[in-house]
């Protein structure tokens, strides 16, 4: 029995028995998460032995990498949140960063701090500039947009240098890569966009204020000097720990993927979209894995049976999207303000395409790269096509953990239906004659 065969009567038991049975039909929205956590744990169960050493790769990852990296660039920006040198550094900044990208001057550290430190000191920072009333809700969306990015470090020596042994191309990734930021930010300037005056640039003005700013807001000095610093590396970690936890969350989640097979299922479509544009089938699965996580994405890229010019704009997509394992932190970062995450999910998808046409016509017109005959279409090292029915036959684990995860679906949804009390709104009969 094939892997596709029960994810599709999973599927068909979802859209069509589910919503058939009356009793199911007020239940059917909120049995969609329980199957779905159902099934992560049954996985879990059933490849205990991946699982385990997937999470410890992610948590070697957290405190060997991470950890050391952002901990010192959270400390710093939590300090300096705490005096006036944001906000007087934002009125200096305004008369640039609101012509063009139609925020206030204080995104000005969000954006430096977020293109130089890697993700999600941007969106930390966004989020605690709304916190302190420093920019409106909508100005917030369109700063969160391209003010979280990999850093350079993480470009250059762990992507070019560690991963592809190119570290020549690091800076071709990176310049890419900030030129995909920039371009969003300003076509996010328009997002929402309201008529207002035109403020005054006066030199004279731009200093009076930023010395006001300076004078108005509370400084860090001598006496709180230790409370200021035990609450940033206090908020600091608490930070670091949700980071750490989403990674090793995903490092298990795409483990699971990959031992059932579910990442070859979903590179099949993209294989369409690539034989359109050209792109060695090869790079279909790796791009798959890294649009959930960057890092892991990367290494199938370099592994992949590709031209290496394709490699880089493959993986300039990816770098530019980000991620799901970041955007889930940055969501959760966010969530405790109003900012929606909407606009930066599309924001991120368009710097992917964005860095991707830049690396496409840098590699072009720099000649890079263009001198490796290679083939385009390799059906032989393809993992998904070299033997269509071995990547898609699922373990005896995997057919197993599904008809139990059905099993307890079923079971419970029966029993939720008989026992439970129908609501107000439930359909009755009728009685009337026609």
């Amino acid at each position: 029995m094939e892997i596709s065969l029960a994810l599709f009567l999973v599927l068909f038991f979802l859209l069509y028995i589910t919503p058939s049975m009356a009793h199911l039909k007020d239940l059917k929205h909120s049995l969609i998460f329980p199957l779905v956590f159902v099934l992560f744990i049954a996985f879990l169960i059933a490849f205990n032995e991946q699982s385990f050493k997937s999470a410890q790769y992610g948590f070697s990852l957290w405190l060997n990498v991470v950890f050391p990296s952002l901990f010192p660039f959270f400390v710093a920006a939590e300090l300096l949140n705490g005096t006036g040198f944001v906000r007087a550094a934002g009125v200096m900044l305004e008369p640039i960063m609101r012509p063009l990208f139609n925020v206030p001057g204080v995104g000005s550290f969000a954006f430096a701090m977020g293109i130089s430190s890697g993700y999600p000191v941007g969106a930390k920072i966004t989020a605690d500039l709304r916190e302190s009333k420093l920019c409106t809700k909508t100005e917030a969306e369109r700063l969160l947009t391209f003010t979280n990015n990999s850093s350079p470090l993480f470009i250059t020596g762990a992507i070019a240098t560690g991963i592809f042994a190119r570290p020549e191309l690091g800076l071709m990734l990176l310049a890419t890569h900030c030129a995909a930021c920039i371009t969003v930010g300003l076509v996010f300037r328009f997002y929402k966009r309201e008529r207002s005056e035109k403020s005054s640039y006066s030199a004279r003005t731009i200093v009076y204020r930023a010395v006001a700013e300076l004078k108005d807001s509370p400084s860090i000095n001598f006496n709180n000097l230790g409370l200021k610093l035990g609450d940033a590396v206090k908020n600091s970690i608490n930070t670091l720990l949700m980071i750490g936890g989403f990674i090793v969350l995903f490092s298990v989640l795409i483990n699971i993927l990959v031992s059932t097979n579910a990442i070859y299922l979903a590179a099949l479509g993209v294989k369409l979209v690539f034989q359109y544009l050209g792109i060695a089938f090869s790079m279909a699965s790796p791009l798959v894995s890294g649009l959930f996580e960057i890092t892991i994405g990367a290494k199938y890229i370099s592994m992949s049976f590709a031209p290496l010019s394709q490699k880089m704009i493959i993986a300039a997509f990816v770098l530019g999207w980000g991620g799901l394992s970041v955007h889930s932190q940055v969501a959760s970062i966010v969530g405790r303000t109003d900012i929606s995450i909407k606009p930066y999910l599309l924001a991120k998808f368009l710097q992917g395409i964005f860095a991707a046409i830049y690396t496409a016509v840098y590699i072009q017109l720099s000649g890079i790269l263009m001198s490796q005959p290679f083939p385009v279409f390799n059906f032989a090292e393809d993992p998904v096509n070299a033997n269509w029915f071995a990547c898609m036959a699922a373990s005896s684990k995997t057919i197993g953990v599904i008809i139990l995860a059905l099993f307890v679906l079923t079971a419970g949804s029966i029993f939720l239906g008989r026992f439970l009390p129908q609501g107000k709104g439930a359909a009755r009969p009728s009685t009337k004659k026609q």
